[in-house]
């Protein structure tokens, strides 16, 4: 029997999140020596642990709800809201497992080891705000239709704003694979996601004036972003004051967690 729409990206997602987890797990088992060792040695290791995985249970909360609020939609497109917005927070998510298990290890290991890490949690964070950039791109075209009238296309829109995705994802890949070193990353880091979050504060203050995206609360969403911003803006400048220690993960996340929970609140509402 064949499936209908609705099955198969049911199980698509189950078949992605599992491989995730799985990939996460082997990473976990791998370095499971290392892990012992930080709670072991390193000063604040239970409460690193404690303040992450609350805010990977926020995450998780979070994705439930918007897929759940997908599936629940008589109809399912790649472009709706609820999808695009769960989607960003899946993949933040298991960026944030990775970076339980960067928080716990990364002491121990080289500098060439530190930098392919490094690639591959960036190029999560490029994944990760690519919904939201395909999202914002609905806006921005919703202000230009009177000027273009191809783009009151739905059709031509999905598909301009996949090409626009592609490119930024392919010019930003290109950028991390051929950095030479974890000082150069470091300088790729906000070029990537401080534009990002600048253009997804703007998109949803534009939403909440426009009255758009109503599924969601646009006015909440632009304050929590924006706080998000500040958090990432800020985060550099209070790992130099207190160094590479627990307190600055603790503080940093913790930060993030009471940001996370107003980004919540702007994304439930009763009625779709």
């Amino acid at each position: 029997m064949e499936l209908s729409k609705k099955g198969r990206y049911k199980l698509i997602i189950l078949i992605c999140f599992t491989l995730a987890i799985i990939g996460v797990a082997v990473l976990y088992i791998i370095n499971w020596s290392l892990i012992i060792q930080a709670f072991q040695v390193y000063e604040g290791a239970f409460e690193v642990l404690l303040v992450i995985s609350i805010r990977i249970i926020i995450l998780a909360i979070t994705v439930f709800y918007l897929f759940n609020k997908w599936f629940k939609q008589e109809a399912q497109y790649l472009s709706d809201i609820p999808f695009l917005l769960g989607l960003f927070f899946l993949i933040l998510l298991f960026g944030k497992v990775i970076d339980l298990l960067w928080d716990l290890t990364f002491f121990t290991f080289s500098n060439d080891i530190v930098l392919l890490f490094l690639k591959f949690r960036f190029f999560i964070i490029i994944f990760e705000v690519a919904p939201l950039i395909y999202l914002g791109f609905e806006i921005i075209f919703f202000r230009l239709e009177d000027k273009y009238q191809k783009l009151k296309n739905k059709d031509y829109m999905n598909k301009l704003r996949a090409i626009i995705i592609l490119i930024i994802v392919g010019i930003e890949s290109i950028v991390v694979i051929i950095a030479p070193n974890n000082t150069t990353m470091g300088m790729i880091l906000p070029a990537i996601v401080i534009p990002s979050l600048i253009g997804i504060v703007y998109i949803f203050f534009l939403a909440y004036r426009l009255k758009r995206l109503t599924v969601v609360k646009p006015g909440i969403l632009t304050l929590g972003f924006f706080l998000y911003l500040l958090s990432n803006i800020f985060r550099p400048l209070i790992q130099n004051i207190l160094g590479e220690v627990a307190m600055y993960i603790i503080l940093a996340e913790s930060v993030d967690i009471f940001v996370f929970v107003i980004i919540f609140l702007g994304l439930y509402k009763k009625k779709i």
